[in-house]
């Protein structure tokens, strides 16, 4: 290409007058420079910067999340750097007088989030916004901008009832693929920037938890039953047993169908398999009725050891939570 344009200039020079070889110069010289600039920046850096303006509501079930969100990308472009061209577009200059191409979005709407809910409901969430470049990766580089910070409007928080929002917002770069591309080993660039809330779990400690711990401290008072009356003990733990399941149930509405247990999970269940345990233990129990003595050393020594059990796990399960 350089060639050509040297090329270009001696035959304009010969054939032309005088008066208009400065000219043609001038416009060599300013070709010679795009096309050093254009060899010289072949990955363009696109500077992204986002503003959550406002975080709706965060949809732990349907794991979508509503925003008000703000995206703008800011890129080179040395052609503009003369001030000579008029595009559509705004247009910044920086302080040697680089042109940069602004494009500004804002999005409202409803977005999809995958939900780490492992630790519920004592977890944190981050709030992703993924954005992509149909150009490939060797063209264009998404990089967070560095001159205006990206930030999130808190005070503007529908859900402050159930989650508590940071003040801050992180970003992640990534390489994806797209299904539509037309080479298998085609790269796009892309990031990622998100925010965290952390889920305020005081309503489940009072209407999940609490509720659960009661029910199982009341396998303990079947014990207080006759052993010789052991339908009696039978009736009061399958009725425990299967209110505890009741509630599962209702534990079960605040989760999508996930394949794994959460923190709430185990704890219900461990309460729900100890009920089962007191119930199998009466059940037990009444084979030794020919030997009553030998009955009541057993029966007082698994309550011991029911107890030891209960007390032992609860230590363990709020132990991991809070050093979590």
């Amino acid at each position: 290409m350089l060639f050509y344009l040297g090329f270009y200039h001696v035959i304009l020079s010969r054939i032309l007058p005088c008066y208009f070889i400065s000219d043609f110069t001038m416009l060599f010289y300013l070709g010679f420079y795009h096309v050093i600039l254009s060899l010289i920046i072949l990955q363009r850096s696109v500077h992204i910067k986002v503003v959550f303006l406002k975080v709706g509501e965060i949809d732990t079930v349907k794991e979508k999340y509503q925003a008000d969100v703000y995206i703008q990308a800011r890129w080179r472009e040395p052609l503009l750097d003369m001030r000579q061209k008029k595009i559509w577009r705004e247009i910044q200059y920086g302080k040697l007088d680089e042109a940069y191409v602004v494009e500004k979005r804002r999005i409202y709407g409803h977005f999809t989030e995958k939900l780490e809910l492992n630790e519920f409901p004592f977890d944190s969430q981050f709030l992703n916004l993924s954005l992509s470049s149909e150009l490939g990766a060797n063209e264009v580089d998404m990089v967070e901008d560095d001159q205006e910070i990206s930030f999130i409007n808190v005070a503007c928080f529908v859900d402050e009832q159930e989650w508590s929002l940071y003040d801050f917002v992180s970003s992640i770069k990534h390489v994806t693929t797209k299904e539509f591309s037309r080479s298998k080993n085609m790269k796009y660039p892309g990031i990622s920037f998100g925010c965290c809330a952390d889920r305020r779990y005081g309503f489940f400690i009072w209407n999940m938890i609490l509720i659960m711990t009661f029910i199982s401290l009341l396998s303990f008072s079947t014990f207080a039953v006759s052993r010789a009356l052991t339908q009696n003990r039978l009736q009061l733990s399958m009725t425990l047993m299967l209110t505890s399941v009741a509630v599962r149930f209702v534990a079960n509405q605040n989760l999508p169908k996930i394949s794994y247990l959460t923190y709430m999970d185990i704890f219900i269940l461990y309460c729900i398999a100890f009920t089962f345990g007191v119930c199998m233990w009466h059940a037990i129990i009444s084979r030794f009725e020919s030997n009553p003595a030998l009955q009541e050393v057993i029966d007082n020594w698994a309550f011991v050891v029911f107890v030891i059990i209960y007390l032992l796990f609860n230590f363990i399960y709020f132990t991991v939570i809070v050093c979590k």
